[in-house]
């Protein structure tokens, strides 16, 4: 069967199909290259093709070399360029984490402390006025009748529990704002 050099190169490609764009590309201009000095030389697309070879053994001859790599899967790359470059990246950071897991504990220590201290005024003003409220015949609706009176025990109850929360939230407060001192003054 005759073959003209573009058939040729057509199973080139299909051979090769699998592998790295960039040692395709070497191939097929390496492959035109020999027919070019052939033709130099006045031989024909035939005696040119029979001294190159069969695609497929050029193919299996490279792959059995290690000169070619197929893509497989996702990874449309050597896989130990990829894994490098992860380790070179990796030792980039590396250094650089405990300062950055102290910034953010900093980060936290703040933010707690402040959202403590505040949960802590929240209770401190909310407890009295439900509080007084709730001593109180108090009507929140004009046409619903009045709420009824609560005992002075669940009263107490209610204001002494809402203090003492405050007081847990401004406790957890006071200990992130201490934390986030002692950071500070580590940092500077």
């Amino acid at each position: 069967m005759k073959r003209t050099k573009e058939q040729y190169l057509d199973l080139l490609r299909y051979y090769f199909r699998k592998a790295k764009s960039e040692d395709l590309q070497e191939i097929l201009s390496d492959h035109e290259e020999h027919f070019l000095s052939g033709c130099e030389q006045g031989l024909s697309d035939e005696e040119i093709i029979k001294a190159l070879g069969e695609p497929k053994e050029i193919y299996n001859e490279y792959l059995s070399e290690g000169i070619v790599t197929e893509k497989k899967g996702l990874l449309k790359g050597d896989l130990k360029e990829i894994m490098e470059q992860a380790q070179e990246e990796f030792n980039t950071i590396k250094p650089q984490i405990p300062t950055l897991i102290h910034h953010a504990s900093k980060a936290v220590s703040l933010t707690s402390g402040v959202l403590a201290y505040l949960l802590a005024a929240v209770c401190w003003f909310i407890t009295p006025l439900v509080g007084y409220l709730l001593s109180i015949q108090w009507q929140p609706f004009a046409t619903i009748a009045p709420l009824p009176a609560i005992s002075i025990l669940t009263l107490l109850a209610f204001i002494v529990t809402g203090l003492f929360a405050g007081l847990i939230f401004f406790f957890i407060g006071k200990e992130c704002m201490n934390i986030y001192r002692v950071k500070q003054e580590e940092q500077g």
